[in-house]
């Protein structure tokens, strides 16, 4: 028996006795039933329903076996293609059908390496490469993109080299496409010589290989060497822009970001959606509302030209939260036409980062309504709301619902998350014992979670038991060592301070110091503790003292447990004086006009003096700050803050 008479698709053999499949009428005469041609069957299998159900899918494949067009290779080609597509998770499907197709080709092998890499497994996509060249079937100019791009994924270099071999071997090593793909996966080994023999190996002025190569440089690390490149292309086009925006964000150079896409901006070149999507994501990190601002009303000009698709207002709404504006990112998520589980994941997160635990827990039920799913990353956001806002029993209920509601096996990060919410509710025994009865292992961020519990709380005891494990785990984390540091010296144990602090000087670990950046203008302000780089910064010396003096005459008396050097008090005075984000609020008040709201992003969590004295400083001069540290967000107003100092 051959193929087309024993195999059916395992879909169909379920199902099959429930579904009839309609033929269309015929054109001519009713009385004769047309026999559906290679054309018909494949435009079937690129309609809606064959990529959008497998019930419908099942049926155009026994169709195909029915009338013996299974055997034509574009045929079923096409329908592995459609059995692999990544929504259904049908990958072993595919793979099952393809071993049924008679003979197959390179089309059907190309066709199932590409289906493997998409569905994320890279090796089974190198062995099928395998099988292809055993099967004598051989490979073209399309196998090589994918295979390529599968061996970087995969991280296996070795095979890497040799399909490199074989590409130059058969005489495809001039192909653009192929060209680019083996760039692109050395730089995925780190090995950006070996990219750049690639790129030079031919006077080659292709776009496709610069941007490549210059994206090979970020992922390498060299930073300077894939700018340099980026300056020296012949042609540089929209993708060239992005690549170069989005590798300076994953790099963590966020306001170099800002200023490639100002240079493009000023070079007259229109920025497309993956442009905008990047520069939404630096924006939110800098709190560079300004430029968000302009981003939004940019898309709306051009909505002709650009849709406002769900990745792309995912990222703006996501812009607008990070800014402090959780206003306009509610207002753009109610806009949205599409909406995915991401965005909804999006706004929850955001909620949560404001404070707003009960709406962000009412949101995780209202996606479940309108029939989104939630996953894994939907309970980090919801269990981080209630974390924020010390809804410990809330935590707990959603922690217990995963497995036996939703079915998702809780992560390493949702134990982390309900740690942190039982930490800074106080209940430290109860976060320890989680922590040890952990069914997978405990990461340093679980173990961090709670050693900043006993921080809050003072529980030197426990807090040193924690940091000496972490100082072990991650000796090169100053984090680590800084939070420790601050529970002894809250402790007044001076001698234990000083011993962290030669320990991290023996290990060679740098601090991470205290940044904090305000946007005006257009214009990002960075502002660093002990530094006076700032055009502004005697203003800012005297504005900041006027404003101390002022401060202390309404009762503000300096925290100076925070200070981790035993020295005297008026030094630590002064010490608290110049933290970062004083000195922007500072340059923000001489900056803005009174009663304007003052935006600030700081790079570590905000300081208790520092809190203290902010919440003072938005009761005498009459000025909401919006205040974003690197755990949540502080809406100042009036005297109080919206954490209900809860942080």
């Amino acid at each position: 028996m051959n193929a087309a008479t024993t195999y059916s698709p395992p879909y169909h053999r379920r199902h099959h006795q429930h579904h009839h499949f309609q033929l269309p009428p015929p054109q001519s005469q009713p009385s004769i039933v047309s026999i559906p041609t290679q054309k018909s069957i494949l435009d079937l299998l690129n309609s809606k329903p064959a990529t959008s159900s497998l019930q419908s899918l099942a049926q155009i494949h026994a169709l195909a076996l029915k009338t013996g067009h299974f055997h034509d290779h574009f045929v079923s080609g096409t329908l592995l293609k459609c059995y692999a597509n990544p929504r259904f998770h049908n990958l072993d499907s595919a793979i099952q059908l393809f071993r049924n197709v008679p003979s197959p080709n390179v089309f059907v092998h190309n066709v199932l390496i590409k289906a493997c890499l998409d569905n994320g497994e890279p090796l089974q996509a190198v062995w099928l490469y395998y099988e292809l060249m055993m099967n004598d079937a051989k490979p073209n100019k399309f196998t090589y993109p994918t295979l390529l791009k599968a061996c970087g994924d995969g991280g296996i270099v070795a095979e890497g080299k040799q399909v490199h071999c074989h590409v130059v071997k058969l005489g495809f090593a001039g192909d653009g496409h192929v060209k680019s793909a083996g760039i692109r996966m050395y730089g995925y080994f780190g090995m950006a010589a070996d990219a750049r023999k690639m790129l030079d190996d031919e006077d080659d002025d292709d776009a496709v290989c610069w941007n490549a190569m210059i994206d090979g440089y970020f992922r390498c690390g060299k930073i300077e060497d894939a700018r340099n490149l980026f300056d020296e292309m012949p042609d540089r086009d929209e993708i060239s822009w992005s690549v170069v925006i989005d590798g300076y964000i994953k790099s963590g150079f966020y306001k170099e970001a800002l200023e490639v896409f100002n240079t493009m901006q000023s070079e007259r070149i229109r920025p497309g959606k993956f442009v905008l999507t990047s520069v939404l994501a630096a924006c939110a990190h800098l709190g560079a509302l300004d430029h968000g601002r302009w981003v939004h009303a940019y898309v709306r000009r051009k909505k002709k030209s650009i849709v406002m698709d769900a990745v792309l207002g995912t990222a703006l709404l996501d812009m607008y939260a990070k800014c402090g504006r959780l206003d306009m990112a509610w207002e753009v998520f109610e806009s949205m036409k599409e909406k995915e589980v991401f965005s909804w994941n999006a706004m929850i997160k955001g909620l949560a980062m404001h404070g707003r635990a009960d709406d962000a827990v009412e949101l995780f039920f209202e996606m479940q309504r309108r029939k989104f799913r939630p996953n894994g990353i939907t309970f980090i956001g919801v269990l981080n709301a209630c974390a924020h806002s010390g809804a410990v029993e809330q935590a707990l209920k959603l922690f217990d619902s995963m497995e036996n509601v939703y079915n998702i096996e809780p992560e390493v990060e949702h134990y982390g998350c309900l740690v942190d919410c039982l930490g800074r509710s106080g209940r430290l025994e109860e976060a320890e014992e989680l922590v040890n009865s952990m069914p997978i292992e405990p990461n340093p961020a679980v173990y961090g979670s709670l050693l900043g519990a006993c921080r809050i709380h003072g529980n030197a005891e426990l807090g040193e038991r924690i940091g000496r494990l972490l100082l072990e785990l991650e000796p090169n984390n100053s984090g680590r060592y800084a939070l420790l540091s601050n529970i002894y010296a809250k402790a007044e144990r001076w001698d234990d301070v000083a011993e962290v602090r030669k320990l991290m000087k023996e290990r060679g670990v740098k601090t991470n110091p205290g940044s904090s950046m305000i946007e005006l203008g257009g214009c990002v302000h960075e502002f660093k503790m002990g530094e006076g780089c700032h055009p502004k910064m005697k203003e800012i010396y005297s504005t900041l003292k006027v404003m101390i003096e002022r401060l202390e005459m309404e009762g503000y008396v300096p925290n100076t447990s925070q200070v981790l050097f035993n020295i005297e008090e008026e030094e630590k005075e002064t010490a608290l004086q110049y933290h970062s984000e004083k000195l922007a609020i500072a340059f923000g008040f001489i900056s803005t006009k009174p009663g304007e709201t003052i935006r600030v992003v700081k790079n570590l969590r905000v300081c208790d003096d520092c809190h203290s004295a902010i919440k003072l400083i938005s009761r005498v001069y009459g000025r909401e700050i919006v205040l974003r540290d690197r755990v949540r967000y502080h809406h100042f107003r009036d005297g109080t803050c919206s954490c209900k100092d809860f942080w």
